[in-house]
């Protein structure tokens, strides 16, 4: 039913392909390339779409390009569900709410930050070939992209869209939270696990085994649930370590975990996953990237942070995986002022999050 769906939703865009599917709903699409001549495009931490953000170097040095890539995770409300809980949008301008404008404002806003790879969650499935396709024709990249859709009748999921010119994907692997007769594993929530290698150019031939995995992934949001979300933290952990851990040696492929947590950074989810066990070789000791308290990525009564980014720091990890720079989110004091989102220039009800890494 869902490949037939998906077919239809890529009807007016020869440009894509299908390149795979499976019987869970997990497919793998490439964008066709249609540009020519093309000029390219400095990837650096300069450009920035809300003035009230900005990038924030962690390191004294310039990237080192060749090794470093830019990664943004963005949850950018499934129209769908934005219609099935329109009294959470009662204060915005209804033109504000239309999918045709939110879209254009989604899509301005990550042309202009550049990504090489981008996370994101709440993606409604039959507005994700022509979101990608636009965006390719903005910023003259090839991009490809893996999606897995929520369990049952959602038309939501999680999409990894990433610059085909840089990463060769490897494997992806789409995890569902629902487990059969498990009562803390009875919901809908998906992540979506993908392994790239690090392209490199012909003339250079050392650190072409460099790889990345990177997962993305939308948990449970009632607040009195926080006992399922651990559930799916903890399901989400074992699939993990399956997928990044090398069956011959053991090392493990560092990785980026991002998404929408609907956790606070002091809450059980989040200190399941940043727990330190330096001798645990199981452990991937996941460092978040904490903006502080005065800062916030979404409102639930009021604003909060429940998006990360979470970079691995484990002890077998194959190579280091470094902070180059992070995509500073609003103070509380900013979006108090900026109002309710979305509004005239920014397309979700959540706030971007990015960083630059570098393989080492």
């Amino acid at each position: 039913m869902y490949k037939n769906l998906f077919r239809s939703a890529l009807v007016g865009f020869p440009h894509l392909q299908i390149l795979s599917r499976n019987s869970n709903n997990l497919f793998s699409i490439r964008l066709l390339s249609t540009h020519k001549n093309k000029s390219k495009r400095t990837n650096n931490m300069e450009p920035r779409y809300d003035l009230n953000r900005k990038w924030v170097l962690m390191q004294k040095s310039a990237p080192n390009k060749k090794n470093s890539f830019k990664l943004v995770s963005y949850n950018i409300l499934a129209q769908d569900l934005l219609l099935e809980h329109m009294y959470l949008y009662v204060e915005i301008q209804q033109k504000c709410l239309i999918w045709r404008r939110r879209m254009q404002n989604i899509q301005r806003e990550l042309t202009k930050l550049d990504p090489d790879i981008v996370c994101l969650q709440e993606m409604q499935y039959d507005h994700l070939p022509k979101l990608v396709h636009h965006i390719s024709e903005l910023n003259g990249k090839r991009l490809e992209y893996v999606y897995k859709k929520k369990t049952g009748s959602r038309t939501d999921g999680c999409a990894i869209i990433y610059d085909a010119c840089k990463f060769q994907l490897l494997e992806h692997r789409g995890l569902e939270m629902f487990t059969e007769n498990v009562p803390l594993l009875n919901r809908e929530n998906v992540a979506l696990l993908a392994k790239f290698r690090l392209k490199q150019p012909e003339r250079l031939t050392e650190n072409m085994d460099k790889e990345i995995v990177v997962a993305t992934t939308h948990l449970l949001y009632n607040p009195k649930r926080e006992d399922v979300r651990c559930a799916q933290v903890q399901k989400l952990m074992r699939e993990l370590l399956n997928f990044a851990r090398d069956a011959n040696d053991g090392m493990i492929t560092p990785v980026v975990l991002t998404g929408d947590f609907n956790s606070t950074i002091n809450s059980e989810p989040i200190a399941l996953l940043t727990d330190k066990k330096a001798d645990d070789t199981t452990s991937f000791n996941f460092e978040a990237l904490d903006p502080g308290e005065c800062y916030a990525s979404t409102f639930q009564g009021k604003w909060i942070t429940v998006d990360y980014i979470l970079r691995s720091a484990c002890v077998q990890s194959k190579h280091q995986l470094q902070v180059q720079g992070v995509y500073s989110l609003p103070t509380v004091e900013s979006c108090t002022r900026s109002g309710p989102i979305p509004n005239h220039y920014l397309g979700s009800d959540h706030y971007a999050l990015g960083a630059v890494f570098a393989l080492a």
